[in-house]
């Protein structure tokens, strides 16, 4: 019988599709991550290779020997410092030849022993570009191969707070990714890890846009966490929208007790404002939970007329409208309220609920024929 070392194992299972989150450690970073970093420093005439071992307290580190004893030193990253050191590009160079063909994979395998080993140092100010650009083309390299796991892995060793929002920038496509996969607990949890403030508003819409997505997906549980931290990063003049999405979304995860205290302390909105529409959205889907059909449909029906086609929330007003005409056993109305949804939001995630609830009711009768 042949048997095989734990680490073979492992990268077996790494080419079989499996997540790196099913295993203690990356196993590329146990064998790559903690690799000193050569650097050449270029003084006029003179050249010394440095060995950079770490990033501690705003400072290089340095190991030497001398005297036969090893020894580190702490230097400080300056313009004048980044400009005397050279890394070898050589790699960077084919990696880049291969990204432009559109091999990812390729540019995945050469970047890997180089960049690994880079990561620890990603708190280095951006002016040392040699060293962010090829720890940047590696994580888009790996987001557009489908490593996604991997991605993920070496994103969660950056501190996302502390580095260029470029950074941030592929922790969205990583987020994107997953999404396009339907992980929406990666998801979530990667919209939830994302810096809302100061240097990282821009951020903030990317996060609600995630939020909408994991409401879309029917994904509550995931998504009232991100709109409570959301509530505390927007600026005060769109605060209410969110808190008026936290509200649905406890509405529709049979949280009812939770979201009322939150929509009787909003004031209406004026029939005028875009925010009617969705306050009642609010008030009607707390109804329809509650069984109150009847206010239900009357409720949602005085937001419909009031709303905008534009309104991202109409297909999700439409649907419990649709709902309501169902179980007062008027199909018709029922069927033209949800063929509207699947005719006019084709691409919304309730286009797909409307079409399932279509397919449930009862087929129309044809007219009997005229004498």
């Amino acid at each position: 019988m042949r048997y095989f070392s734990l680490k073979t194992l492992l990268f077996a299972a790494l080419s079989l599709g499996c997540t790196l989150s099913g295993f203690a450690e990356n196993a590329y970073w146990a064998e790559f991550g903690n690799q000193p970093v050569y650097i050449q420093q270029v003084h006029g005439r003179s050249k010394n290779t440095l060995k950079f071992v770490d990033f501690k307290d705003g400072m290089l580190v340095a190991e030497m020997t001398i005297d036969g004893n090893v020894a580190e030193m702490s230097l400080p990253v300056s313009k004048s410092m980044v400009k005397t050191l050279r890394f070898d590009l050589s790699e960077m160079q084919k990696a880049h030849k291969l990204i432009q063909q559109g091999n990812d994979a390729g540019a995945v395998k050469v970047l890997r022993p180089k960049v690994y080993p880079l990561i620890k140092f990603h708190q280095v100010p951006e002016l040392f570009s040699q060293l962010h650009s090829p720890v940047r083309a590696l994580l888009g390299s790996l987001i557009s191969a489908g490593e996604l796991a991997e991605a993920d892995d070496l994103l969660s060793r950056i501190a996302l707070d502390k580095v260029d929002i470029k950074y941030s920038q592929l922790a969205i496509q990583l987020m994107h990714a997953y999404f396009g996969k339907e992980n929406y607990e990666a998801a979530a949890r990667i919209a939830r890890e994302l810096p809302k403030s100061g240097a990282y508003t821009s951020n903030i819409t990317q996060v609600v846009s995630a939020a909408d997505a994991l409401r879309g997906a029917g994904e509550y549980e995931a998504v009232i966490p991100l709109y409570r931290e959301i509530e505390g990063s927007v600026p005060e003049d769109v605060r209410e929208n969110v808190r008026m999405w936290l509200a649905y979304s406890l509405v529709l995860a049979d949280r009812v007790d939770e979201a009322s205290p939150i929509i009787d302390s909003m004031e209406e909105p004026e029939e005028t404002d875009r925010l009617f529409s969705l306050y009642k959205l609010l008030q009607g889907s707390r109804e329809h939970r509650k069984q109150n059909y009847a206010d239900a449909l009357d409720v949602l029906t005085r937001g419909f007329v009031r709303a905008q086609t534009s309104y991202t929330w109409v297909p999700e007003m439409l649907y419990p409208i649709g709902d309501c005409y169902m179980r007062a056993e008027d199909p018709t109305a029922a069927r033209n309220v949800w063929s509207e949804i699947t005719m006019l939001y084709p691409d919304s995630p309730w286009a797909k609920r409307a079409a399932e609830a279509l397919s449930k009711l009862p087929q129309p009768q044809p007219a009997p024929p005229s004498s």
